[in-house]
């Protein structure tokens, strides 16, 4: 029963993603190596699924207006197959990885952290607790490919919220 049960899951997964234009390779699949021309969407995770999507949980004392990020967050890219009839990712002509960078604006300057370089699909990597960054607000985790020498390639962006158990 379970098995008919999951078989229907997955047969209507992939076919809303057809539906979609693109099919993603389910979350279980084997790592592959990043190479050029490979549409991908990146993932953020928090430190539990009781977290929404994409919320970053920052540690913060007290009235401090940036942390670091608690333990047991991560980052991931998926490998997207063709067709592809939406804005998504795309390694162009040239990468080998994709680096996830976070970028905020802290007043009037923007800045850019390095969180990882992303070799393989669907292998989470975690976000380092040592950077620093806003206790609320939000940002963008950038996944960009590298290297993209003739600017072939197109991040792919997701809107993070840095949220603090304290704020």
């Amino acid at each position: 029963m379970f098995s008919r049960t999951a078989a229907r899951v997955s047969i209507a997964t992939a076919s809303a993603l057809i539906a979609g234009g693109a099919l993603a390779i389910p979350a279980s699949a084997q790592a592959v190596t990043v190479g050029p021309h490979q549409y991908f969407i990146g993932q953020v995770f928090g430190p539990t699924s009781a977290v929404a999507p994409n919320v970053i949980v920052v540690a913060c004392a007290g009235p401090e207006a940036t942390g670091h990020p608690v333990p047991g967050q991560s980052v991931e890219v998926q490998l997207v197959l063709p067709p592809v009839n939406q804005i998504l990712g795309y390694t162009g002509n040239s990468a080998k990885e994709i680096d996830a960078n976070l970028v905020y604006s802290r007043g009037p300057v923007t800045v850019v952290t390095f969180v990882a370089a992303l070799t393989s699909y669907f292998v989470k990597v975690a976000i380092p607790t040592s950077i620093t960054v806003p206790c609320s607000g939000t940002g963008v985790m950038s996944f960009t490919p590298s290297p993209d020498p003739d600017n072939s390639g197109r991040a792919s962006d997701v809107g993070v919220t840095f949220a603090s158990p304290g704020v």
